[in-house]
């Protein structure tokens, strides 16, 4: 038997628009132009409903339905807000992947201002679930949700004493202190439950050093090794600018490398080499007048730092000055540290309306939190003054000779 293979027709949008408008245009019926155009009705009726829907003009809404739209759009919004809001409250919370608890416990504080649904959904828990828990929350303590209790309260005292900047690691190690013996951990979901965070020092941006004319040739005596093992070795120093309502201030810092005390520091409106004598010079003087044996003074290469101003003022003191390559941000970094901890944790956080207000709270924040209460982790959580007193404490070689009596 023969078989017969039929070429299956195939049609444009163009000429399927035209066939229906054969028969939207000439009211003639579907069946008598499919007829005449020899198309199937079936397909000439889909093609004639296609178009019809396409050239429909779009149906004027009333006035009601222009206002249930708008109340619509408006609750939408409402709820979106409000679970905004929410959301930047519990942002870290969720970030720390909390427990349930924790999560109710949040929910708990804010009940009063979101709903408890919300704050479910929001949340990843079930509003039956935080009801249970508030439940078995209004029966008597027992004595693990006493000690919680407590441990959250001296968490809150240790974290407001740091003026809001320390994170769990200090906080554990300032409880130690205070003879409260605490697992870390324990102290980061204490801060996670209250909605406390310590505040972590930002990447230093390095500004490119202009290097001076060098009418002497300075090496680097140090290689990154800034920490070499006792006191007044390496001093590191380094120059910022601090912005106030009256200008720029400029700050100079000289810390010791071992113990991570500032041992001195200068402010003033012009960066010259006068900054750095003065604050080099009061580092001697916080220490007795000392002129410690080959002590090496590290710096970046500013023209503040290679003049010849201040290479005298090195020979004179008897000390020995070191300076890193130029361009490479790293061999200062210590220096830069400090100066992140200082602007991260105080300076950035307040106003300065003027330079006598800031080389005031500056000063503050050097002697009396830096240098006396601030932990330091790279010398054991403790604060640097406290550190160089454990140190004349020690009768190891090496240490008490090398440090003379504090300021």
């Amino acid at each position: 038997m023969e078989t017969m293979n039929r070429k299956r027709r195939s049609f444009t949008p163009e000429y399927k628009k035209e066939a229906a408008r054969l028969v939207i245009d000439t009211e003639r019926t579907i069946k008598a132009v499919a007829d005449e155009i020899g198309v199937k009705p079936q397909t000439l009726g889909r093609w004639v409903e296609a178009e019809r829907q396409a050239t429909q003009p779009a149906k004027r809404r009333t006035v009601e339905e222009l206002e249930a739209e708008n109340a619509r759009l408006a609750r939408e919004l409402y709820e979106a807000k409000k679970d905004n809001e929410f959301l930047g409250k519990a942002a870290k919370l969720l970030r720390a992947e909390a427990s349930g608890s924790e999560r109710f416990e949040l929910m708990h504080a804010e009940k009063h201002n979101h709903q408890i649904i919300r704050m479910a959904r929001l949340l990843g828990v079930s509003a039956s679930g935080y009801y249970a828990w508030a439940a078995r929350g209004a029966q008597p303590a027992g004595p693990r949700m006493q000690r919680q209790r407590v441990i959250d309260e001296k968490v809150r005292k240790v974290h407001a004493n740091s003026d809001d900047v320390y994170g769990a690691p200090r906080v554990t190690a300032q409880l130690d202190r205070e003879g409260v013996k605490v697992n870390k951990k324990t102290v980061a979901a204490s801060m996670r439950r209250q909605g406390l965070e310590g505040i972590s020092p930002a990447m230093f941006t390095p500004v490119t050093t202009i290097a001076g004319v060098k009418p002497h040739r300075i090496p680097d005596r140090v290689k990154r090794t800034w920490d070499q093992g006792a006191p007044d070795k390496v001093w590191i120093s380094d120059v910022t600018y601090l912005r106030t309502g009256e200008g720029w201030l400029y700050l100079c810092l000289v810390t010791d490398a071992h113990t991570r005390r500032v041992l001195g520091w200068a402010m003033s409106t012009v960066q010259n080499s006068e900054l750095i004598e003065s604050a080099l010079r009061r580092a001697c003087l916080v220490r007795q007048n000392h002129k410690p044996e080959g002590v090496v003074f590290h710096a970046d290469r500013g023209t503040q730092y290679t003049s010849e101003d201040t290479h005298k003022v090195c020979k004179t003191l008897g000390i020995e000055q070191s300076v890193g390559r130029t361009g490479i941000c790293f061999d200062n970094a210590m220096a830069e540290s400090v100066f992140s901890k200082l602007k991260t944790e105080f300076y950035d956080r307040r106003t300065w309306a003027t330079r006598a207000q800031a080389r005031t709270g500056v000063a503050y924040w050097i002697e009396k939190v830096y240098n006396r209460r601030r932990l330091h982790s790279a010398i054991g959580m403790l604060p640097p003054v406290e550190y160089e007193e454990s140190l004349r404490r020690d009768r190891r070689p090496g240490k008490s000779e090398q440090l003379p009596a504090a300021a």
